[in-house]
């Protein structure tokens, strides 16, 4: 009687975490969607516009979506993207994904072992000064939220991931394969 109670009872938490992971999904996607549209300007070229700082925004991240019978999955439904939110305007950084395998690397690079490598790029010109990033992947249920000081010129905007570690390896650190917990930010 006490281990069906306690099945019973570890059924219902995991239900209850797992609707709740699934909840935050639609909550980060409408989160990240901005009213605004005097913010910034997506940028095609080398041109600097007088007065402006223009950010170059880089993010390279590693995931799958699921492996059977060899078959490494992308991620497609819904497609990996991520969501960005400058002073409340938004964007959508896409990229087409190219299987990576880097197994001969140690066992505590988190990029270690056969996935889909993602390299977001976007340029966009606003004004100088502080401004508030919000950067959201609804993939993974991350949504990060850092204020930026960008100055007059070309500014590199670095966006690294942090992955989680396995659960049935922690001790091993973290790993793509775990998913994302965070994403820093850092500025050249």
């Amino acid at each position: 009687m006490k281990k069906t109670l306690n099945g019973a009872l570890i059924v219902i938490i995991s239900g209850l975490l797992i609707s709740g992971c699934a909840g935050n999904r639609d909550l980060i996607t409408q989160e990240s969607i901005g009213s605004r549209q005097d913010v910034f300007t997506e940028i095609r070229g080398n041109d600097v516009p007088t007065g402006k700082a223009l950010a170059d925004i880089v993010f390279s991240v590693k995931s799958n979506s699921s492996l059977f019978l060899w078959n490494y999955n992308k991620h497609t439904d819904p497609p990996y993207r991520v969501h960005l939110s400058i002073d409340g305007q938004s964007t959508i950084l896409e990229a087409e994904p190219v299987l990576e395998d880097k197994s001969p690397i140690g066992s505590n690079y988190p990029e270690s072992g056969t996935g889909w490598k993602y390299q977001f790029r976007k340029r966009i010109a606003l004004a100088p000064g502080k401004h508030k990033l919000t950067i959201a992947l609804p993939v993974d249920d991350v949504l990060v939220e850092r204020e930026i000081v960008l100055r007059e010129g070309v500014n590199m905007v670095m966006l690294q991931p942090r992955y989680n570690k396995k659960m049935l390896r922690p001790h091993k650190g973290e790993n793509f394969a775990a998913g994302i917990k965070s994403v820093e930010v850092l500025i050249d």
